[in-house]
């Protein structure tokens, strides 16, 4: 229900409150990565460990380190390091605060099925940081997000809906989220 709060009063809510929506979205992010891996650690590729390094690093608030072990991965596809990456420009961990950098390492990793980074865009359109702001753009991508299983896609979702200004946008945010789901969707 927080975050419902911090989408529907965005004008009145600190940047406080996005960056905590976005740090328990990574954060889960990272969490299923771990289990993934916890489930399967015999047959761990070296990506993942490396991934894993950069985990620990992460959390350990070493985030030059974490950059430097995730940036090869995320230039190589994988999305939970696109998705860190993005979240660090985002937050300012180990580099300067850069939305649009934040913004590019997220539509990555959105574009790869990660829920995480599809909630966690949808946001940057809700606001406009690093992207032209909209909330059709917003809801397609927060939809696509709760449909893959992020929980706090929702709220997101659902306070992009009630900003739009007419009928119009909400058809075509149905079928922006379509295409979306036709394109990116884990579920193919």
């Amino acid at each position: 229900m927080r975050l419902a709060a911090i989408f529907h009063h965005r004008r009145k809510q600190s940047a406080a409150g996005l960056s905590r929506a976005l740090a328990r979205a990574l954060a889960w992010a990272l969490i299923a990565a771990i289990a993934c891996l916890a489930v399967h650690p015999l047959r761990a590729a070296p990506a993942d460990q490396e991934f894993r390094k950069g985990l620990s690093a992460y959390h350990g608030g070493r985030f030059d380190e974490a950059m430097r072990l995730w940036l090869p991965l995320a230039q190589g596809g994988d999305a939970p390091a696109q998705a860190g990456i993005g979240f660090m420009y985002y937050r300012g961990l180990g580099v300067a605060v850069d939305y649009p950098k934040a913004a590019l390492w997220l539509r990555k990793a959105a574009e790869h099925g990660q829920p995480e980074g599809q909630m966690m865009l949808g946001t940057l359109y809700f606001y406009g940081r690093g992207v032209e702001q909209s909330y059709l753009w917003s809801y397609a991508w927060c939809d696509l997000a709760q449909d893959g299983g992020n929980a706090d896609a929702s709220a997101c979702r659902d306070a992009s809906l009630q900003s739009m200004a007419n009928g119009s946008d909400l058809k075509k945010a149905f079928r922006m989220s379509v295409d979306l789901h036709q394109r990116f969707s884990r579920k193919h």
